[in-house]
């Protein structure tokens, strides 16, 4: 065989069949510990399209576990409803997974990113029992204690938490935000598997390597912990109730700490009309233009004044109160944007306007991942000639929506990931240009950006920020030449007493060698059976010497394997 080669899938390696070096899925930890669960999902995935990979990982677990009933006719749908649709079948977990990769048009195409923003989760809520017990044993006390008046069927329910109507003792009212029962549980058990799978997928995948799925589950699954705890969105919307407490045109509710902890959220209820349900009576076009502009501005002082942004704002987490003001909910997802985030975002709609492949080459490099093997010429090329195509128009009529949808599917298409903070904000930048413009169809959000794109490149290039760039920039560079001289003089005593050495590594050598070992020992075992047969070494039966015809027969059966192990892998 290839011998035996380990890869850590969790905490515990997973073993490979001695036989052809694959995994076992069945010997996966993740497998053992939650087998069920593991085939449950397995089974939709496969059903769906989305894991016919794991046959090429182990031959004959698809048929061994396959349900094959209904796949034929599953499989006709389009490959982006087949996401969501299996993401809805596996759960909550899987729904919010789905909500994350729609942020990521770098890493899925466009369409399906589409597709997967549609995943509004109607979770069946948890028995009324439940939930109180929840809110008891977190807060300490009874319900009556708690809360005048507790309504008795939840106002909605999502893939975290359901939400129910309550009133406060002093009269307030309020929404109260209580998380499912045994959620945390699922969500870890589910990202275990997912992870396991995402590992198999870049191992036995060469296309999707690139896209580096166990990092992305990663970072999905350390998105989706934040979300579970409820303190993380009490302290978001009082920081951005701070920001705006001074600004009459937005609202945003407050939340009550004392009726709070890390399982249940208590906020202030908010009135108003759903953005996407506004009734073209109750405001005439110069009142939804105003409205575009102001949901527009709120949200680009969150990402260039505050730093920190909302980044959900569909439809219907931004309703409209009477005079015209915005009220924003669902603070459990956002984003953060650090200044020089921002100052290349700035700097790629610059470039792009100003058809400036260097300076748009430079800002793509400095914010997303090139890979070492990417062919720089060529993404310059793809990258001027959008920008010549885009650049074509009035500044003012440029579509950022179609800009960064170009731009996303190029840089996929080269295998460049953006950071996951990067692609929220262009998201954000394109769901809020497509709302603006369903409530006014002649939005322009290049002009709405533009007195910040001036102002933050002000800010950027003034004496001031240049001397404090200078001055950091040398406290750096001095800190360094510290550091050198000990280093140094270590190193060269190092050489000097022959302790320095390099170590070098190389990824997959294992198989190599494995293989050149077993063409070895396949050489040499038919060399010795040819012999021995020449010879006609005893035992003889029926004047056919049997170790050397069986061991020339062995030789060539492993030699075929060995061969036709080789083809398959290529």
């Amino acid at each position: 065989g290839w011998g035996r080669r380990r890869r850590d899938f969790g905490r515990t390696p997973a073993r490979e069949n001695r036989n052809n070096g694959r995994v076992r899925i069945t010997s996966l930890p993740q497998f053992k510990r939650n087998g069920s669960r593991f085939l449950e999902i397995t089974n939709v995935l496969l059903k769906y399209g989305f894991a016919d990979f794991l046959d090429r990982v182990e031959p004959g677990f698809v048929r061994r576990w396959l349900d094959h009933e209904d796949v034929a006719k599953v499989r006709e749908m389009p490959f982006a409803v087949r996401a969501r649709c299996a993401a809805e079948e596996l759960g909550p977990t899987f729904i919010k997974l789905g909500q994350v990769l729609s942020t990521r048009p770098d890493v899925v195409p466009e369409e399906v990113a589409t597709e997967l923003a549609r995943l509004r989760s109607n979770t069946p809520a948890d028995p009324r029992e439940a939930s109180v017990a929840m809110i008891e044993e977190d807060l300490g006390a009874p319900i009556e204690e708690l809360f005048a008046s507790f309504e008795d069927e939840p106002l909605a329910s999502a893939s975290i938490a359901q939400v129910y109507r309550a009133t406060t003792h002093e009269g307030h009212e309020v929404v109260v935000k209580v998380q499912h029962a045994d959620i945390e549980e699922r969500v870890e058990s589910d990202f275990e598997i997912i992870i396991a799978l995402a590992e198999l997928l870049e191992r036995y995948d060469e296309d999707l390597r690139a896209f580096q799925p166990a990092q992305v589950a990663t970072e999905a699954r350390r998105t989706l912990r934040s979300e579970l705890d409820l303190r993380r969105e009490r302290r978001h919307l009082q920081r951005f109730r701070r920001a705006f407490e001074d600004d009459p045109d937005v609202v945003i509710p407050a939340p009550f700490p004392e009726l709070s902890s890390r399982r249940v959220l208590t906020m202030e209820r908010l009135q108003g009309v759903s953005i996407a349900e506004l009734d073209p009576d109750d405001f005439d076009a110069e009142e939804r233009r105003e409205i575009a502009l102001t949901g527009a501005r709120v949200f680009l002082d969150m990402v260039f004044e505050e730093g920190i942004f909302h980044a959900d704002p569909h439809p219907g987490n931004i309703l409209v109160q009477p005079g015209g003001r915005i009220a924003l909910l669902d603070f459990g997802m956002v984003g953060i944007v650090d200044e020089d985030l921002r100052a290349d975002l700035v700097e790629m709609v610059v470039a792009f306007v100003r058809a400036d492949q260097r300076a748009l080459l430079r800002a793509v490099e400095r914010t997303a991942d090139v890979p070492l093997g990417a062919d720089r010429g060529l993404l310059r090329r793809d990258l001027a000639e959008l920008s010549g195509e885009l650049a074509q128009g009035d500044v003012d009529e440029l579509d950022v929506s179609a800009l960064f949808g170009r731009l996303t599917e190029l840089l996929r298409r080269h295998r460049v990931l953006l950071p996951p903070s990067a692609s929220l904000l262009i998201k954000l930048l394109v769901m809020l240009e497509g709302t603006s413009r369903d409530l006014d169809g002649k939005f322009s959000l290049v002009e709405v950006l533009e007195p910040y794109c001036r102002r933050l490149m002000r800010a950027r290039n003034s004496p001031i920020a240049r001397a404090r760039l200078a001055a950091r920039t040398s406290r750096d560079w001095l800190r360094l030449a510290a550091e050198m001289p000990p280093v140094v003089e270590d190193l060269v005593r190092r050489v000097g007493r022959g302790e320095a050495r390099i170590d070098m590594v190389h990824k997959g050598l294992e198989a190599t060698v494995d293989r050149l070992v077993s063409g070895l020992l396949c050489a040499a075992m038919m060399l010795g059976g040819s012999i021995l047969w020449a010879l006609k070494a005893p035992p003889i039966v029926l004047g056919i010497p049997v170790v050397g015809v069986a061991a020339t027969m062995l030789s060539l059966v492993h030699g075929l394997r060995i061969l036709i192990a080789i083809r398959r892998e290529r």
